[in-house]
């Protein structure tokens, strides 16, 4: 896919860098995902279903909130009503950081996964407060390599996403009144995060946020 030109589509839509750029590297990872597959907290249409080609032979939606019609009504921050080994892969996308005990969740996804069982999750770093209801947390790299290590995942990725200019441009959006503006501002960050130094990437990451794949063993 064409980042710039899916970049146009999604600002078009009134979306910003930061869940463009994550929900392109969902599709990235997640093509053609199959099994049961449990979509946590996602809500009504989220944007990342226009970016990923997965293939589940049962597909079920988890969200606290009715409105949104999930296939089963459950807080995230108790007890997933699955039994042990029931999926073969969970998504928790733009929802970790709301989450009370992140590491007890990740725990709790790790039980209902079954062996060689995929979760794929994205967490914001530079980001403004979302409160929805609640806004706890705003991880860095090894601090997501922490909790998942404390849920149990031992193989695992932490991708960083955008970088310093991707995300001064998501800060700054919100007082560029116009797409074409935005989508311009976009761009140009995007085109400058590439002439970052790859050391300082590495030694100073400073990402939109982060995808990250683990795996049950």
């Amino acid at each position: 896919m064409n980042k710039f030109r899916i970049l146009l589509k999604e600002t078009r839509r009134g979306k910003t860098i930061a869940r463009t750029l994550l929900n392109l590297e969902i599709a990235r990872h997640t093509e053609n995902i199959g099994g049961v597959v449990i979509d946590l907290g996602g809500g009504k249409k989220p944007s990342y279903e226009r970016f990923w080609r997965i293939n589940p032979e049962k597909f079920i939606r988890v969200d606290i909130n009715e409105k949104t019609n999930p296939d089963i009504v459950a807080d995230l921050n108790k007890p997933l009503p699955f039994s042990n080994n029931f999926a073969d892969a969970v998504f928790l996308f733009n929802v970790i950081y709301i989450l009370e005990n992140p590491a007890a969740s990740l725990g709790e996804i790790r039980r209902i996964l079954k062996p060689g069982g995929k979760l794929f999750f994205t967490s914001p770093f530079i980001f403004n407060e979302a409160k929805e209801p609640a806004d706890y947390w705003r991880f860095t790299g090894q601090g997501l390599e922490k909790i998942l290590k404390e849920a149990g995942f031992e193989k695992f990725s932490i991708i960083p996403v955008g970088e310093r200019f991707s995300a001064a441009a998501s800060l700054v959006a919100p007082f560029l009144l116009f797409w074409p503006v935005k989508f311009a501002a976009y761009c140009l960050a995007a085109a400058f995060d590439n002439l970052i130094p790859e050391k300082l990437k590495l030694n100073q990451p400073c990402p939109i946020g982060y995808f990250v794949g683990a795996e049950k063993q």
